[in-house]
């Protein structure tokens, strides 16, 4: 008897890249879990890419078709169900994925919209389908019947004559049981791509942030693989891995828990036997700072987080995240900065519930007294699922929100012989009660200031020099903020630009929004780069185009800030003109790849000064008798980053913001040494 087919997929957008470059993890353990407990009665087939669904489509259809549904995927996944479903109604579509309505009311109106979705899975999505293709099997693969029947499967909601059908939520108590999808070989065709290697180590969260769509209460519960499990397949995964020298563990919290520690000497051990992973990216655990320390000791290459969001106490309390002391956070990152195979980096989230202007100054002033490498700022999101999505939360807060298209997650894209245009919507804050569209605008503006001026290192030697005389950084990044009088026209130009198309492509509702990104010479356009752009990126490449004004400008913020504190002696007025220079011949163009050494002279010894790390006093006694010649120049292993960068990602502003996104811009930057 030939096997019922059923498919699974976790879909990423490719018209612009990969939308989603990583391994699909999660589907898989759906995947191997149905195939352990159903594989003698059903065929099982696994997906990632458009191309590859839509070919096995073209061949025959399923009578199962399955995808996770995320913010970033959810319409591509969408419409090949609903083509399916006009080429054949009787193909059953489950989804499944975080990004549902929490609240009944809501599910029912979630899925009454959207037709073409016969069954919708809740939370672990290995319990429910295995439950509902049994119950499936009972009523011979006939949807319909089974919905008429009103019977229910765990985890499994579904409409019928507008009635909602909500089965019993249930938590896989031991995560164990599910098979691992590396050691199954269920994830071996995923090596020859260009994806990033993901592993589970514990699954949940022991928090209930309402941004988040796991922090719902159900999903509160820990639950932790076996150890030889994570420890065979890290290995596995280090003797397969082909193109790639990142691994993501996607624990909500690694490094909080005893486990950790453990997982940590195995991945140390790999590093030390495969040279991989040389970056690893995971979400570092909250309120455990000593053993998230640990940790960090003993793997290299991690990327430390401190994801503070706010550090107002009300913003906090109104998101459900008070009971994470800042504290810790501020441990993590002290240790971070002191080591080398460490960065650190810090989460902030641009209206919140109870947020206003001044409270996401005061979030980014801690960051950066804290001396995080990058401040990561991001503006807050409501996604199904969620608590702060609610209805309730809305009226609560008086949430403002507008609708916009998510960078890089479009496409026309072919589905049984026809193309379609698809594109992901998402749903930002503006503006609440405490936080008016002005407000908010103002704190986009310090945003790009910050990610101008403090990330990656473009203004490195200046900020220790303020602290070490009692400044804080932020003080200087505010006074760039609030005197304009010293913007060039060009800076005017790009600021102006910036708070443009802030508030461009932005649309009141999701129909409007896809109504206008879906037009054929729109999408052409986004998919061209062309519009759809990640803003603060953008507008950052084209203030570093402009060097010479920035670097004036900050300077001149620098020089204004120490005369309002009363602190601009001589001697630092000289030590700044030395440091402008200095700081201008090893950034101008630093992307342009030269052969030429530039020399120049100088009265302070800027080697001392960089072994101090740049924080010096400048009334101190580093002013030399005689100056000192310095050659600045890239070598040869600079040449051909910058070389090969550019060329990946090509010189245009929009290649050049995803490569500084991705790329330490401090390996570009110019060597000096004495002449």
């Amino acid at each position: 008897m030939k096997k019922i087919d059923i498919w699974l997929s976790d879909l990423s957008h490719t018209a612009q890249g990969i939308s989603a470059a990583t391994f699909p993890l999660g589907v898989s353990f759906v995947y191997s879990y149905s195939k352990q407990m159903l594989g003698n009665e059903f065929n099982f087939e696994l997906f990632k890419f458009p191309s590859h669904l839509n070919q096995a489509l073209s061949k025959k259809l399923p009578t199962v078709l399955s995808f996770s549904n995320y913010s970033w995927n959810f319409e591509l996944a969408y419409k090949f169900a609903s083509v399916v479903k006009q080429q054949n109604p009787n193909v059953i579509t489950i989804f499944g994925g975080p990004n549902f309505p929490t609240v009944k009311d809501e599910m029912l109106e979630f899925l009454q919209k959207r037709t073409n979705i016969d069954f919708y899975i809740e939370l672990e999505g290995e319990v429910g389908f295995v439950s509902l293709l049994k119950k499936l099997a009972d009523f011979k693969f006939d949807a319909n019947k089974l919905k008429e029947s009103g019977e229910t499967s765990t985890n499994v909601t579904y409409v019928h004559q507008n009635q909602l059908f909500y089965g019993q939520r249930e938590r896989i108590s031991d995560v164990n049981i599910i098979p691992s999808p590396y050691l199954t070989g269920t994830l071996d065709k995923f090596f020859d791509l260009p994806l990033v290697p993901m592993i589970e180590t514990t699954r949940g969260c022991p928090f209930s942030c309402t941004f988040c769509s796991d922090g719902a209460v159900i999903k509160n519960k820990v639950s932790r693989y076996d150890p030889q499990r994570i420890k065979e397949e890290l290995n596995y995964i280090a003797k397969k891995v082909k193109k790639v020298d990142e691994l993501i563990i996607t624990d909500l919290n690694f490094g909080m828990y005893k486990q950790d520690v453990e997982t940590a000497k195995v991945i140390a051990d790999i590093q030390k036997n495969y040279k991989y992973p040389t970056i690893m990216a995971g979400s570092a655990g909250k309120n455990m700072p000593k053993r998230i320390i640990e940790v960090a000791k003993i793997v290299k290459g991690w990327v430390l987080g401190s994801s503070v969001q706010s550090t107002d106490p009300e913003v906090l309390k109104s998101i459900k995240r008070s009971n994470i002391a800042s504290s810790a956070y501020q441990e993590v990152i002290d240790f971070g900065n002191k080591t080398n195979s460490s960065k650190t980096y810090s989460e902030v989230i641009l209206g919140l519930p109870g947020d206003t202007k001044q409270k996401h100054f005061e979030t980014i002033r801690f960051g950066v007294d804290s001396n995080v490498n990058r401040m990561s700022m991001y503006q807050a999101m409501l996604l199904a699922g969620t608590e702060m999505s609610s209805r309730a939360d809305r009226e609560k807060y008086g949430l403002i929100t507008k609708f916009r298209t998510i960078p890089g997650c479009i496409g026309i894209y072919e589905i049984l012989e026809k193309k379609h245009s698809v594109a992901e919507i998402e749903e930002i804050i503006l503006g609440s009660k405490t936080l008016s569209t002005d407000d908010y605008l103002q704190c986009r503006l310090m945003n790009l200031i910050v990610e101008t001026f403090y990330n990656n290192a473009m203004f490195e030697e200046i900020y220790p020099m303020l602290k070490a005389l009692g400044v804080s950084p932020m003080d200087c990044l505010i006074y760039i903020k609030e005197h304009d009088e010293l913007y060039s026209e060009r800076i005017k130009e790009i600021f102006a630009s910036f708070i443009s198309e802030t508030t461009e492509d932005l649309f009141p509702t999701w129909d409007k929004a896809n109504e206008y990104v879906l037009d054929q010479d729109v999408i052409n356009k986004y998919i061209g780069g062309e519009l759809g752009t990640n803003e603060l990126l953008y507008h950052r490449v084209l203030l570093f185009n402009e060097f010479d004004d920035i670097c004036n400008l900050m300077f001149e913020s620098v020089e204004g800030t120490l005369k309002q504190k009363k602190l601009l002696t001589d001697s630092a007025k000289n030590y700044l003109i030395d440091l402008k220079k200095f700081v201008f011949l090893r950034k101008k163009d630093f992307l342009t790849e030269t052969k030429t050494v530039t020399k120049a002279e100088f009265k302070h010894d800027f080697e001392a000064i960089k072994k101090a790390d740049y924080y010096v006093d400048p009334n101190s006694s580093i002013v030399l008798k005689n100056p000192m010649k310095f050659d600045f120049y890239h070598d040869q292993k600079q040449q051909d980053l910058i070389s090969n960068q550019v060329k990946l990602y090509s010189a245009h502003a929009i290649g050049m913001g995803k490569m500084l996104q991705r790329t330490n811009m401090k390996l570009m930057f110019r060597n000096f040494a004495r002449s």
